[in-house]
């Protein structure tokens, strides 16, 4: 299909969203107004600091699971619900995805972080998570840093998030604690709701209590965890190919 101009503003309008809703103008703005005002002191860039902690990320993330620094180079992460912050830019995987809604608006706004140089390029998905275009088992590791609470229906998120991962695979959790409901962040969690939901698919290996990253919040928990066995949505080869040979029949019958 060839687009047109009216065609391409309409595709671009359709990854936009409406700025009037306040829950889409908190979310940007916050990135907009720290590239603006937070950095002017230090005299360095926006993308500067924002790859040191990618970096910083990568080390915890690393040392957390009991990982070596070689164990990253031939696996699959995914980050979800990254913002613009290029969560794994600094990140020598061997294939990165970023699943971020509003990732056409950064875009657009020329926010997004390029790759630092000879590491893999990170795939942006402007996708929400509870309905990922990602097979079953893809990843080796899940980076969700302040994104659960953001999200209408958390056990959906996890539930996407297990399912990418293997078996076994390695989650990296932060989520703020306490506060009340916002635009941008509407299911506040507690400590005890939060460790309940993780645990129904994952295993906790460790939790740290940490500084919220958002104001009105009490803290935000780190937590580490690997998935748990469970079943998995299966289809019937043998049942497919038996009612595939089935039509053939059919079809070979009618022409007879």
């Amino acid at each position: 299909m060839n687009f047109t101009p009216e065609h391409s503003q309409a595709f671009d309008m359709s990854l936009i969203p409406d700025f009037n809703d306040p829950r889409y103008l908190d979310e940007v703005g916050w990135f907009l107004y720290h590239e603006k005002n937070e950095y002017e002191e230090s005299k360095r860039s926006y993308a500067e600091d924002r790859m040191e902690w990618s970096g910083m990320l990568l080390a915890e993330f690393l040392s957390g699971f009991g990982y070596g620094s070689d164990w990253i180079r031939d696996k699959c992460i995914v980050s979800v619900g990254s913002g613009c912050t290029g969560d794994l830019s600094a990140w020598p995987a061997g294939s990165k995805v970023s699943i971020e809604p509003l990732a056409y608006a950064y875009h657009k706004l020329g926010m997004l972080l390029p790759d630092h140089a000879g590491t893999n390029p990170t795939l942006y998905l402007s996708r929400r998570i509870e309905n990922l275009p990602l097979l079953d088992g893809c990843a080796d590791g899940v980076l969700c840093r302040n994104a659960l609470d953001h999200m209408f229906v958390p056990r959906d998120g996890l539930s996407e998030m297990w399912r990418i991962l293997k078996p076994g695979g390695a989650l990296y959790l932060s989520v703020d604690i306490g506060g009340g409901p916002r635009a941008d962040e509407p299911p506040p969690f507690q400590r005890e709701s939060l460790l309940a939901l993780v645990s129904e698919q994952f295993e906790i290996l460790a939790t740290t209590d940490r500084d919220s990253h958002s104001k009105g919040r009490d803290y935000r928990m780190r937590i580490l965890a690997r998935s748990k066995e469970g079943p998995r949505m299966a289809v019937d080869k043998q049942d497919l190919l038996a009612r595939y040979e089935r039509t053939l029949r059919k079809g070979e019958a009618e022409l007879d």
